[in-house]
């Protein structure tokens, strides 16, 4: 806008060139000429004078204006309901105005935060799916470095609740039924193993038994064959070998004398050599 003095300054010069004109040309008397000059040229002295003051207040003026206006613009807005409920589904929608540009962010205390950024109308909408349980969140507007919050109420719908409730319900049932199956499978394994360990005792049994009643039987069949061998002649010449042991007070004809079965070894000598040292003939060989 044009100042004052730059009016004046304009306005002096414009009479002043036309009194001179009409100066020049007589139209005016001379009296009348040298007033209008002489007042032209204060005119234009006065308007050269103020042009600068106008110009340094113009100056001043307009960066208040701009300041004036960049606080106005970068205020944050934040226009949205305090409370939003879950569709049948588990989603929420966070929708709401702000700034033009305005970053906007949902923070939750432990669940990931969400973050959208207004179109050119200022609007913006912002998307969970399947929250967890109601609970408050922040929403917060950031524009030029200035932010503006409010905490939103999020709660479930009723259907939502319900099929939160049958899930849970359903993974329960699923446990259960999963740990009655292990516990089953431990208790047929358990069984398995008493079987196959009863079986083992049983096989181990009847194979020691058999070790036994095989070796009661030979005892037996040696025992047998010494009882029905003809008896020694006692009346042997002093030349007759037999046996003797290292510690034993006895002789024994047959090598293999039941007197002889816990022996180190015996000793073949002869019946005289036998009965010098003392010995005499084995009881069972009498």
């Amino acid at each position: 806008m044009t100042g004052f003095g730059t009016i004046l300054f304009l306005v002096g010069i414009g009479v002043l060139i036309y009194g001179l004109i009409s100066f020049r040309k007589k139209k005016w008397p001379r009296r009348k000429t040298q007033i209008v000059i002489i007042s032209s040229i204060l005119a234009i002295f006065i308007g050269a004078a103020i042009v600068p003051s106008e110009k340094e207040e113009a100056s001043t003026e307009k960066p208040k204006q701009e300041e004036k206006t960049k606080k106005a613009t970068v205020e944050p807005l934040l226009k949205a309901e305090k409370t939003f409920k879950t569709t049948d589904d588990g989603a929420i929608v966070v929708e709401g105005k702000t700034n033009p540009g305005a970053e906007v962010t949902l923070d939750f205390v432990d669940n990931p935060d969400a973050t959208a950024t207004a179109d050119e109308d200022g609007k913006f909408s912002l998307r969970v799916n399947e929250l967890d349980r109601a609970q408050d969140a922040v929403l917060s507007i950031t524009i030029d470095g200035k932010t503006k919050e409010q905490t939103l109420s999020l709660e479930m719908s009723p259907g939502y609740t319900k099929k939160l409730a049958d899930k849970a319900e359903a993974e329960r049932v699923a446990a259960e039924k999963a740990e009655a199956e292990r516990v089953e499978r431990e208790r047929v394994a358990a069984e398995e193993k008493r079987i196959a360990d009863e079986k083992a005792a049983a096989e181990k049994r009847a194979a020691d038994a058999k070790v036994a009643a095989e070796k009661k039987a030979a005892e037996a069949k040696r025992a047998e064959a010494k009882r029905s061998a003809p008896k020694p002649d006692t009346s042997n010449k002093q030349g007759e070998m037999v046996y003797i042991t290292a510690t034993g007070k006895k002789y024994h004809y047959d090598q293999n004398c039941r007197g002889l079965n816990n022996s180190n070894g015996e000793t073949a000598v002869t019946i005289a050599e036998a009965k010098s040292r003392g010995l005499s003939l084995c009881k069972f060989e009498q």
